[in-house]
């Protein structure tokens, strides 16, 4: 009998989009229980460690964004042919987690000039490094993903943030195709 997925997290997409876009890629359904700020401080004691997003299999409660995702992705297919391709592509979630670190910083600030500075500091000297190594990557496998021949949960995540980044800044992307295309084509065949 397949498990029983909720899937629990603010009503955005933030660091439950990832989750939700392995369920759509797998074709699962799930219950996707979105919260609302004012419900979170009666939710927050029935979490683990307080945070989410978290995702309840069957009444066992998992907490953590990438933990939720790996999971996922197991128990779905989507971490490669290997224990190699699996770790690849553990490799470029961390390695995106890296860079998100700096884009939640402007997230966070209240300050418009503040906020101003640090979106041209990401675009101009974080971005760039991440996404010539991501674009070699996709160049040297050669074959339309991040990691082996299939689409993988990395090629998911991938598609998510840059998504999201070419979304708010257009053009940023423009001299990555092969990221940009990633964007268009990993999630292609359910999403």
């Amino acid at each position: 009998m397949a498990p029983s997925y909720t899937l629990h997290y603010f009503n955005s997409k933030g660091r439950a989009e990832v989750s939700r876009l392995i369920l759509a890629q797998v074709g699962v359904k799930y219950v996707d229980h979105r919260i609302e700020r004012e419900q979170w401080p009666e939710l927050k004691p029935k979490m683990p460690f307080g945070q989410l997003p978290v995702l309840d299999v069957d009444g066992v409660l998992i907490s953590q964004s990438h933990a939720i995702e790996r999971f996922l992705a197991k128990e779905h297919g989507l971490t490669g042919k290997n224990s190699l391709e699996s770790a690849q592509c553990d490799m470029v979630v961390d390695t995106l987690s890296d860079m998100m670190v700096v884009a939640v910083q402007i997230f966070l600030e209240q300050d418009p000039a503040k906020k101003e500075e640090l979106k041209q500091k990401f675009l101009k000297e974080v971005l760039p490094p991440f996404a010539k190594n991501f674009e070699k990557m996709l160049v040297k496998n050669g074959k339309g993903h991040i990691v082996g021949d299939q689409v993988t949960w990395a090629d998911i995540a991938l598609a998510n943030i840059m998504s999201t980044i070419e979304a708010k800044t257009p053009d940023t992307l423009k001299d990555y195709p092969n990221i940009k295309e990633i964007g268009r084509a990993s999630c292609r065949e359910r999403v």
